[in-house]
């Protein structure tokens, strides 16, 4: 991993990428991206801008080759649309 910078987090939690990192990896406003965590450290990830087409096929091929449970990955990605729709209004 190497450290690109070192920022402040608000008194509201919020973060501002600076300026090179967002020039250099393309974000921009509007962008969203993914937290994760992951052994004590938290990583942010630009999400792509995926076709119905290409989310299917990463998904039919995730499934394939993990042996996914198809139905309790619908359930989980269910539970979590409705408690972000929750969280948001």
């Amino acid at each position: 991993m190497q450290v690109e910078e070192v920022i402040r987090v608000s008194s509201k939690g919020q973060i501002v990428l600076p300026k090179r990192i967002r020039q250099k990896f393309g974000i921009e406003p509007g962008k969203r991206l993914l937290v994760a965590t992951n052994e004590g450290n938290i990583l942010l990830r630009k999400l792509e801008d995926f076709s119905l087409e290409e989310i299917s096929e990463r998904t039919s091929r995730a499934v394939e080759e993990e042996k996914i449970d198809v139905s309790t990955l619908v359930d989980e990605a269910i539970a979590w649309a409705r408690k972000e729709q929750r969280r948001s209004t």
